[in-house]
Formats: C-alpha cells, structure tokens, sequence
C-alpha cells in the first residue's frame, strides 16, 4: 500500500510540473484530479490503517483493519477532491463548505453507529 501510495504521489507531482494550468485541456485537468485522488486515498489508507492498527481495543483480522481504513479513506479523498474541483470552477463558498463538513460528520457519525457489537 505504501509503495502505490508514493508512485501516487510521483505521478501527481509528474502532472504538477508538466502541466501549464492556463494551457490544459480537459484531460490534464482530469488527470491532476485522478493522481491527486488516488495520492490521497493512499495516504489517507495508510495513516487510518496505522491509527486503528495501534488504537484498537479488539484484535481483528489484519485485511479489516484494511477495510475500514480504505472505506473511510475513499469518503475522505472523494470530498477533498471535491471541494478541490468547486474551487477550481469558482463554485466553492463558505456554505457549501459548511455544507460538506456537516455531511462528513454525518457519514462517519452513520458508520460509527452502524458497526455490530460481539455478543461473545
């Protein structure tokens, strides 16, 4: 997972420097915004899967822990990502900001509500 994430990061920063934002096309704009969304949802699967690895109460299977931390990475990165593209077209204000913390919080309130508890 590591090592897709720095190869991410690579081609992201490929894209960044070759790419002239006042010149591109539709498709250098879509492949800033795929290798950034992918950077980030590696990142984002890393530090999650280091976090609940180390804080958590029960022992579990080592490809859950992948699991969640996958799932709660790709709603992070798809929000970020986002937020990016309507500030790039200039839609991006104070209230749809608010409005996509507000539904961040509720996502992961829901997923934390919704975990089974053992009965063992």
């Amino acid at each position: 997972m590591l090592v897709g994430t720095v190869l991410c990061w690579s081609a992201w920063f490929f894209v960044i420097v070759n790419v002239n934002p006042f010149e591109a096309s539709t498709l250098s704009f879509l492949f800033f915004y795929i290798s950034f969304f992918l950077a980030l949802l590696g990142t984002f699967s890393v530090l999650i899967f280091v976090v609940y690895r180390l804080f958590s109460r029960t022992e579990l299977p080592l490809f859950r822990y992948v699991e969640r931390s996958f799932r709660e990475s790709f709603i992070l990165s798809a929000i970020c990502i986002f937020l990016l593209f309507l500030r790039g077209i200039d839609l991006l204000n104070i209230w749809n900001f608010s409005f996509f913390i507000v539904l961040l919080i509720l996502l992961f309130s829901f997923s934390f509500s919704t975990r089974k508890v053992s009965t063992h």
